[in-house]
């Protein structure tokens, strides 16, 4: 059980988690309140509830998949996801997110256990809607769309923001393939193959994908998750199965705040749903 020593935030212990209630310091209207918990493997959660969260009925609710190394704090303290989880509050869905098991697990089997544990740990504590909208950050994203492949995340529709959709594409980064090595078990490029069996979502069908709307933000400036080896060919792919995604074209780098369409990604969820 833990506390959290930030200004804005008063702490009230629960029975098995800890709740904080903040006010938005970007718009003082928006209240919400974040309960953190572990899962059955001690790994930290949170949810955030908005004002409107009703425990007398079901609930919408986002999953939001973070990227390489970052923990769930960073997301509420930190712009620009914390702005971004905000607007998604403000507009009445409960964010859920976990730190993973591993801060560098690039969708591996153990990180897909991780979601599936996060949504039976919140499903026991909240009332929430049979389905989840999701959100995949950078390596959130093939952290989603391994989750959906192998039946941990069934949503109902997805985001990306400069999501990773090829795992090969990503080994080829110098700094980030020791990482990629450590998560998959291997020590050479000769076990890449067999050790990243059925995780390379580029590699794999594309129906798990096609039941549901997608909506991505990536622009052609980024030189980390770099979109011609990972979102176009990816959404050509969904496309071509029948599924349907759509790619706005964001500017700048990696973490470029374009990318953060908060107005945007609330009213896709909205259609998504009806």
């Amino acid at each position: 059980m833990r506390t959290i020593a930030l200004s804005p935030f008063i702490a009230i212990l629960v029975i098995g988690c800890v709740s904080v209630h903040r006010t938005s310091p970007y718009d003082p209207v928006v209240n919400f309140r974040i309960v953190y918990a572990n899962d059955a493997n001690g790994v930290q959660t949170f949810a955030i509830l908005p004002s409107t969260y009703d425990s007398g009925t079901p609930n919408r609710w986002v999953i939001y998949n973070h990227g390489f190394g970052q923990i769930i704090d960073q997301l509420v303290t930190y712009d620009p996801q914390s702005r971004f989880l905000q607007s998604l509050t403000a507009a009445g869905f409960v964010v859920l997110a976990s730190d993973y098991r591993n801060l560098a697990c690039w969708g591996n089997q153990e990180c897909s256990e991780d979601m599936a544990n996060l949504q039976v740990l919140w499903h026991l504590r909240l009332n929430l809607s049979a389905k989840p909208f999701v959100i995949g950050e950078s390596m959130g994203g093939i952290v989603t769309w391994n989750a959906i492949a192998h039946g941990a995340l069934k949503p109902l529709a997805v985001v990306g923001i400069y999501p990773v959709c090829s795992l090969a594409a990503m080994d080829k980064n110098a700094v980030l393939e020791p990482t990629i090595q450590s998560a998959y078990g291997f020590s050479a490029q000769t076990g890449y193959a067999t050790a990243t069996s059925g995780y390379d979502p580029m590699l794999a069908p594309a129906s798990p994908y096609s039941s549901f709307p997608i909506a991505v933000w990536a622009s052609y400036a980024d030189h980390v998750v770099v979109r011609s080896a990972n979102e176009d060919p990816f959404a050509l792919k969904i496309q071509a199965a029948g599924g349907n995604v759509v790619i706005h074209t964001s500017s700048g780098e990696h973490g470029d705040l374009s990318n953060f369409d908060a107005s945007s990604v609330v009213a896709f969820f909205r259609r998504s749903a009806q």
